[in-house]
């Protein structure tokens, strides 16, 4: 089997046993990006995602500023980044956030937030998660979902995905 099969048939993320939901459905928003290039406002020096991006800097690429709703984006406290389909990185701790008006109207939001974990190879035929975050909630949120497909539908950044509660038999 080749790279590109064995990444086509990767695991898709369960969402429920990130974000458990106890009745019903609620929704998760996930952060789509692209391959990080300079940030063309000079708010940070690059907005997107790359592997070889020092934590710090990773962490300033990816925590805004991003159209949405802003209570709606941290309300799961996690918030999964995509490129491609892939999660590559995790982004928690999305309790506060900055607002600012753009020069076009757009009110856009950065998140205060810990980078919880990455993949440090776009390799994704065999991606070596780096945890970034001591916090155990972190840490097994991160394992579970780097490099596993994420699949989300937007017409911007910000998408949302619907985490079904567990069905339980008796």
């Amino acid at each position: 089997m080749d790279v590109a099969q064995r990444i086509g048939t990767r695991s898709a993320v369960a969402l429920h046993h990130v974000q458990p939901a106890t009745t019903g459905n609620t929704t998760m928003a996930v952060l789509r990006v692209d391959v990080a290039k300079h940030d063309p406002d000079g708010d940070r020096p690059f907005i997107g995602f790359r592997a070889d991006l020092a934590p710090e800097d990773l962490l300033e690429a990816l925590r805004g500023w991003w159209v949405g709703t802003p209570e709606k984006i941290a309300q799961a406290g996690i918030l999964p980044v995509t490129l491609g389909g892939f999660v590559v990185a995790l982004l928690t701790g999305l309790n506060s956030w900055d607002t600012k008006l753009t020069d076009n109207g757009l009110v856009r939001h950065r998140f205060s937030a810990r980078l919880a974990g990455y993949i440090n190879d776009l390799d994704l035929d065999t991606p070596l998660n780096m945890v970034q975050s001591g916090i155990p909630g972190d840490r097994r949120i991160a394992d579970h979902l780097l490099g596993k497909r994420l699949t989300s539908t937007s017409g911007g950044p910000i998408a949302y995905v619907t985490v079904t509660a567990p069905t339980h038999r008796s």
